[in-house]
């Protein structure tokens, strides 16, 4: 499954840059599909930035077919990325709560100034899954279908959402 998202924020690029980079657990009270965002790991080298934060959705509903492999108490993920400061790229990779070897999801964000107040936000990436030898064959086509929809409502909308949180949490603090 590939994600794209484009989206213009009619803020400048550093604001909108700094508040995506250093300000993500103050979205959440614009995100109700987001309970909690927690930054477990942050460090500086040089005009990089490690960021590893975890994800925890409000609430979600496994599908039938994943529900012997799916804990709910495991329906979260951890954004580990990598801020560029000098490129205004954000490299990222994220950590499924269950089956973490089996889902695959990585990408970028990118900044790119339009305007004197406007930049554009675009998050490429891709959501894999492989769960063979884990289901019967018989079954391995619907449930990799069913699984990867349940993970992407889990993590795609959130994108998307992301974009209006942020404009909403510049407004109300800019």
């Amino acid at each position: 499954m590939d994600i794209f998202i484009k989206s213009t924020i009619p803020y400048p690029i550093q604001s909108v840059y700094e508040a995506m980079r250093d300000h993500m657990p103050k979205l959440v009270p614009y995100m109700p599909n987001i309970q909690s965002i927690v930054v477990e790991n942050r460090e500086q080298k040089g005009a990089s930035l490690h960021l590893k934060n975890r994800w925890t959705p409000s609430q979600t509903e496994i599908p039938a077919v994943a529900r012997s492999f799916i804990d709910a108490k495991n329906t979260y993920w951890i954004d580990h990325a990598q801020w560029n400061n000098d490129t205004k790229v954000c490299s990222w990779r994220l950590e499924m709560g269950f089956m973490s070897e089996r889902v695959h999801c990585t990408g970028t964000t990118s900044f790119q100034e339009i305007g004197p107040d406007q930049t554009n936000m675009i998050i490429k990436g891709s959501l894999s899954l492989n769960l063979k030898g884990m289901v019967p064959r018989l079954i391995l086509g619907r449930a990799t279908k069913s699984v990867e929809a349940f993970v992407g409502k889990m993590v795609k909308p959130n994108f998307q959402k992301t974009t209006e949180a942020l404009i909403q949490y510049l407004n109300a603090n800019q």
